[in-house]
């Protein structure tokens, strides 16, 4: 074995070697089932790793390596944490609030001051999937959030989740948390930003990532007040791999209209687009952001 000189790298190579042959599994077998996950890894870097020539260095092989942690049947970070923490990030850009909206900006502004929320900065999404479902009166009621988090500071073992809207009233949900535990929560005062700090199960090193399941139910509107509209929503504030909305309504109240909105620095503000109605909506963005992208639906009757 060559000895870079790194004790993180050696021990990572020497940890390798010894699981793969304990697990009786070869390099192809790895190779194919990280294929057949859409983590794809070639056979020689593989190799590359095990002999301590390389290391995994970048985001898709930390991603990747995250994958070999279960498909070998070991216990989260047993890999991970061997690798060098000056792993390499890729190109990454300022964050920024992809809302212009003043109200909305200074809202946010304020409630994560009164969280103590610590810096949004802190990790980055690189996939969402969120599924929405509406109710038989053609209101929000739950949303279930699956999401990839990678931490861009040195050690992350909190973070904050939020939820705005510029147009429609964002109403305090409960939460139930995979992955994190909720610790101090917010609704503004203008209703327009939710927000929440989550303590992470493991705290993150750089480059590092976990798979948080976010699941918020909203209550009805108070005092029988029901909305002309409603509207789900994911938004980023650095690009993100992938992001998909699927919203689910009821059968029995299929809105009138419904239209996708997105905003990027590309789309030189808010862009509405009609959609066709149905008991099913979903949309997929890849390399997206930062930005905005919603569904918003009503009824005319």
């Amino acid at each position: 074995m060559l000895d870079t000189g790194d004790e993180h790298q050696t021990a990572f190579a020497r940890a390798f070697s010894a699981v793969i042959t304990a697990r009786g599994v070869s390099l192809t077998w790895l190779h194919r089932r990280l294929e057949d996950r859409a983590n794809p890894v070639s056979i020689a870097t593989l190799s590359y790793w095990r002999s301590g020539l390389r290391h995994p260095d970048g985001l898709r092989s930390l991603t990747a390596l995250e994958d070999i942690e279960r498909l070998l049947d070991l216990e989260s970070g047993a890999l991970l944490d061997l690798v060098s923490r000056r792993a390499r990030l890729g190109s990454l850009a300022p964050a920024q609030n992809p809302f212009t909206e003043s109200e909305v900006v200074a809202a946010a502004a304020e409630t994560l001051r009164l969280l103590a929320a610590p810096p949004i900065e802190a990790t980055r999404s690189l996939s969402a999937h969120v599924v929405s479902t509406v109710d038989e009166n053609g209101l929000l009621r739950r949303r279930t959030a699956r999401v990839l988090v990678q931490a861009v500071a040195p050690f992350v073992d909190e973070m904050t989740y939020a939820l705005m809207s510029a147009e429609s009233i964002v109403r305090r949900p409960q939460c139930k948390i995979r992955g994190a535990a909720l610790v101090r929560e917010h609704l503004h005062e203008s209703e327009h930003v939710y927000a929440c700090v989550l303590r992470l199960d493991r705290p993150l090193v750089m480059g590092a990532t976990a798979m948080l399941e976010i699941e918020m139910t909203v209550p009805p509107p108070t005092a029988g007040v029901q909305p002309a509209e409603d509207e789900t929503t994911a938004f980023v504030m650095r690009s993100i791999r992938d992001v998909v909305l699927w919203t689910c309504f009821h059968r029995d109240a299929v809105p009138d209209w419904i239209s996708e909105f997105e905003r990027t620095p590309e789309s030189d503000g808010l862009v509405s687009r009609p959609l066709t109605p149905g008991e099913s909506i979903h949309l997929a963005r890849r390399d997206f952001g930062p930005g905005i992208l919603g569904i918003r639906w009503g009824f005319d009757r």
